[in-house]
């Protein structure tokens, strides 16, 4: 009976459980499970076939699940006997069922450590255990490189590129699948070499057929070296971004001439709404915009907004024609005044000739493709990073990609080829977190261009 006591309870077989004892080691409380052999035990050696003789025992402490909400610890007894085989004297210990001996801990209570380290920082993981959080950290880095294999995503049609400043780590680079809205991969560095090294790697490759990313330039030889079917489309945010970022550059400019007062008021009162769009102006933003126009001094900060709009709405205007979109742009680049004041506005405009095939391929990909996505999941990455105060690279790569919302969005998408590792106990990656569900709601509300509100129309008529 005590042998299926400790078979049920603990998932360890051939053994009693002899007594279970309360402890306190820095101020942590936890149970000690004595556990001693109850199997059977040789006479002859099962290598050579020679007699054997008691060779004492050992005693091994291994770190389970919590029992009543207390960390728990199994105080193992293993015997040993030795051949008398005078050639080599083999040594028989019983096999240790649901034990992992390299990490000193039940199978079980390695699947829940990992699952937890997942979720939360190692030091609330370590909790659970009679582990420091440092132990913790490398139980999971071990698991991870054990199983790297095990779990293999199948190579996107649509893949989203960017890249993510973190502390320590340098610059990461971010790789999506944004027709499936799900992270594929995070990367070390970002340099022409290591992206073209990483993509010829790729399975299927020449499946891909469509890559989004900002204006990187040497994106365009790593595609095109490694992904020969795919196209390269420049992110729209990334485009139209740079009209804003010449809206605040005539800002700056017309202040400069300003007064230590009237620059402040000019910064707070206009900073934003000159980067508001037209259609989400409420009305105290639209008379700012307004008194600009009407005022000699500010009307430059009208013009720049005027320029700004046209140009969101080479986008906004047309959404499924090309051609029209390109005319958009000639109109465009004709209407920049030719004072020295718009240089930021000409400057944008030399950028979309340089990635003119790129930018405009935006209206020839099947969907709508866009590095939404991708940004987010950058947010993602810095909250973890800053969540376990600066993880190593590993850890911060495990604990975005493998996190459960985008596990479960790739599963029911069929995008795994290997994997996820189901052991006998339970499977290694669970989706039943009500925290994640919340998370992936959050990712899925994700808008870099939100439409405006149905009820408000502004007008037109400054």
């Amino acid at each position: 009976m005590a042998n299926n006591m400790a078979l049920m309870l603990l998932g360890i077989k051939d053994y009693d459980i002899e007594s279970i004892e309360d402890k306190y080691d820095k101020k942590k409380h936890y149970k000690v499970i004595s556990l001693k052999y109850s199997g059977g035990i040789p006479d002859i050696c099962p290598v050579c076939g020679s007699p054997m003789y008691k060779h004492g025992s050992r005693r091994i402490q291994v770190n389970d699940t919590p029992l009543q909400g207390c960390p728990v610890v199994l105080d193992i007894e293993i015997p040993r006997k030795r051949c008398r085989n005078e050639g080599e004297k083999h040594v028989w210990k019983p096999d240790l069922y649901n034990v992992d001996e390299n990490h000193m801990m039940t199978r079980r209570a390695l699947m829940s450590l990992t699952e937890h380290s997942m979720r939360t920082t190692f030091e609330d993981a370590s909790l659970d255990f009679v582990l420091s959080a440092n132990t913790v950290k490398n139980v999971f880095v071990d698991f991870l490189n054990d199983n790297k294999l095990n779990l293999r995503f199948r190579t996107p049609e649509f893949i989203g590129i960017d890249e993510i400043k973190v502390k320590k780590l340098g610059e990461l680079t971010v790789i999506t699948d944004i027709e499936h809205r799900t992270l594929y991969d995070i990367l070390q560095g970002r340099n022409q070499k290591s992206l073209t090294e990483y993509f010829m790697e790729l399975r299927d490759r020449e499946k891909v057929k469509w890559v989004c990313s900002d204006m990187y330039r040497p994106f365009e030889k790593s595609i095109g070296d490694a992904m020969p079917n795919a196209r390269w489309a420049i992110d729209h945010f990334h485009v139209v971004m740079k009209a804003n970022e010449a809206v605040d550059a005539v800002r700056r400019e017309i202040q400069k001439d300003m007064t230590k007062k009237d620059r402040i008021k000019t910064k707070r009162g206009l900073a934003y709404t000159l980067k508001t769009r037209l259609d989400d102006l409420d009305p105290e933003e639209a008379a700012k915009i307004k008194a600009a126009r009407n005022n000699p001094d500010t009307e430059p900060l009208a013009i720049a907004f005027d320029l700004k709009e046209d140009f969101f709405n080479i986008y906004d205007k047309n959404p499924s024609s090309k051609d029209n979109a390109q005319k958009a742009f000639e109109e465009w680049e004709k209407s920049i005044p030719e004072d020295k004041l718009y240089d930021k506005f000409r400057e944008l405009s030399g950028t979309v000739h340089n990635f003119y095939e790129q930018i405009f391929a935006y209206w020839d990909c099947p969907i709508a493709i866009s590095n939404g996505y991708t940004e987010c999941m950058n947010r993602l990455i810095r909250e973890n990073n800053l969540r376990g105060r600066g993880y190593s690279f590993e850890v911060l790569r495990a604990r975005t990609l493998y996190r459960n919302a985008n596990l479960r969005a790739i599963l029911e998408n069929g995008l795994v080829e290997v994997g996820p590792i189901i052991p006998e106990d339970q499977p290694v990656f669970r989706f039943d977190s009500a925290k994640e569900y919340e998370d992936d709601d959050d990712e899925d509300d994700y808008e870099p261009f939100p439409e405006p509100d149905d009820d408000f129309n502004q007008d037109d008529d400054f």
